[in-house]
């Protein structure tokens, strides 16, 4: 059994009391939640290979609502051999709709409490699908980001013909001749604001190098003069 199914078999009245039984803190944004209930009774459904979980959590703040986790499974496997869990947040309405039922949330489940918990979790990032596709543009800008392996270290010593450099180590404030050893700096700006606070005066021997990452190894770019 597909979403798009029980969606269809289900009324908005009974949906409305069983979501707020479950979620009473979103009465005000109740409205919000019926728009995007009659926007999935009109959409079509694409295909998917995703099938549907849903676990029961404990809720993480004192006053919190009961949490409820509603994940996919399509069979991909970990690296230990366990099923891959995807989150669906982000994941557009069309595909949820394609999405199978499993059987075990079927038996845990009525209906009802099946649509209102995917109401929940699909409108997490927004009430619209143009909202959901601008978190998804943030969070994969963010993703590439964190994943390029450019980074900025704190350079002493660099003017001298000495056979060792040494690198910055802020936790411990001391000046190390490993290359590992030294803080990296996710932005140039960062690395220069604790640079000027080494560098007092006219003094230039502290500098800023560009360095990246490959095989676990860094490597210095490009050196700030």
């Amino acid at each position: 059994m597909k979403l798009k199914e029980i969606i269809t078999a289900s009324d908005w009245d009974t949906v409305r009391k069983v979501f707020l039984r479950n979620y009473p803190s979103q009465e005000k944004s109740i409205i919000g939640y019926e728009f995007v209930y009659k926007k999935l009774r009109a959409k079509s459904p694409t295909t998917s290979t995703m099938e549907l979980f849903c676990d029961k959590g404990e809720p993480i703040l004192k006053g919190d609502d009961q949490f409820h986790d509603i994940y996919g499974v399509d069979g991909t496997k970990r690296e230990d051999g366990e099923l891959e869990k995807f989150s669906l947040s982000l994941t557009p309405w069309s595909e949820w709709l394609g999405s199978s039922l499993s059987g075990e949330i079927l038996n845990n489940y009525a209906k009802e409490e099946i649509v209102s918990h995917c109401l929940f979790d699909m409108t997490f990032h927004g009430f619209s699908e143009a909202k959901i596709k601008k978190a998804k543009k943030e969070l994969d800008i963010r993703l590439k980001d964190s994943q390029d392996p450019i980074r900025y270290i704190i350079v002493a010593n660099f003017a001298s013909k000495t056979k060792w450099q040494h690198y910055f180590n802020v936790s411990d404030e001391t000046w190390c001749s490993e290359i590992d050893s030294a803080t990296t700096f996710k932005r140039a700006n960062h690395a220069l604001a604790i640079l000027k606070t080494l560098n007092k005066g006219k003094d230039k021997s502290n500098i800023i190098a560009k360095i990246t990452t490959k095989n676990k190894k860094r490597k210095v770019l490009k050196y700030f003069k």
